[in-house]
């Protein structure tokens, strides 16, 4: 069996994304058929068309919409980390390898930069203070993200325990946070209103874990995971017995 969808953009292009993110399937197994190639007007101004194609879906890719999404803050669930913090001593030394390990990687990347520990909410914090904060952190914190995951690796691979190590930098996380919450929330109304999913760039799991418990609590929504790697795009869909709001722009709308 399959089912029928009709998108719109500004160009053909445009809109096959827009079926490949509202769909979660990848645009090279997408089954398009071109039902206007739009128009840019008079000058630009008057007369401008979107394109417009039909996409056929086949049950089999359907089924990836009810995969079960995920819960992990990282690569190992929350479940799988320890609910009990080791024994101080240990912590100590799990705290001090962790702290050396990351400062190694930054002599190496940048000049100066100190590296501190505290734990706080079951899980080690490993704030790092340096001039270039922004290198370090990179775009959408990509960097930091990176020394995180590679981090937590190393701390996994020693110790038989598996300690939540995060990587911090001018309390970017908290800021992170709250950005993202405000994100997901102010996307969970449009959608609300439109009917129509709202999808957001890729993100990593953690990120990925705050907007969906952000989301938890506006019933009218749900949030879906989709796309390979680490990095996924966060799809903010409306509940099947959810209505849009009357009147409501029923314009998709693409966080970056």
């Amino acid at each position: 069996m399959s089912s029928v969808h009709e998108f719109e953009g500004k160009t053909v292009e445009d809109a096959i994304q827009s079926a490949s993110d509202t769909l979660g399937i990848p645009k090279e197994e997408l089954h398009v058929e071109v039902l206007s190639y739009g128009s840019t007007g008079i000058f630009g101004l008057v007369g401008i068309k979107k394109a417009k194609i039909r996409v056929q879906v086949e049950s089999k890719q359907i089924e990836k919409e009810t995969e079960p999404e995920e819960k992990l803050p990282a690569e190992e669930s929350l479940e799988e980390l320890s609910t009990e913090l080791p024994s101080g001593r240990l912590l100590e030394e799990i705290a001090t390898f962790a702290k050396q390990s990351l400062a190694d990687i930054l002599n190496r990347t940048v000049d100066g930069s100190v590296v501190t520990s505290e734990v706080r909410d079951k899980s080690l914090i490993l704030t790092i203070e340096s001039t270039d904060s922004a290198l370090l952190i990179g775009k959408h914190g990509q960097t930091i993200d990176a020394f995180q995951y590679i981090i937590q690796k190393i701390v996994n691979k020693k110790y038989s325990g598996h300690l939540l190590v995060i990587v911090d930098i001018e309390n970017y996380r908290d800021r992170r946070k709250t950005s993202l919450t405000q994100l997901a929330l102010r996307l969970a109304e449009k959608v609300k209103r439109s009917g129509k999913p709202a999808t957001i760039r890729p993100m990593n799991a953690y990120d990925r874990r705050i907007v969906h418990i952000a989301l938890q609590p506006v019933r009218e929504v749900t949030s879906k995971s989709r796309g390979p790697g680490l990095f996924k795009k966060m799809i903010i869909v409306p509940q099947k017995n959810s209505r849009p709001a009357r009147g409501a722009n029923s314009t998709r709308e693409t966080a970056h």
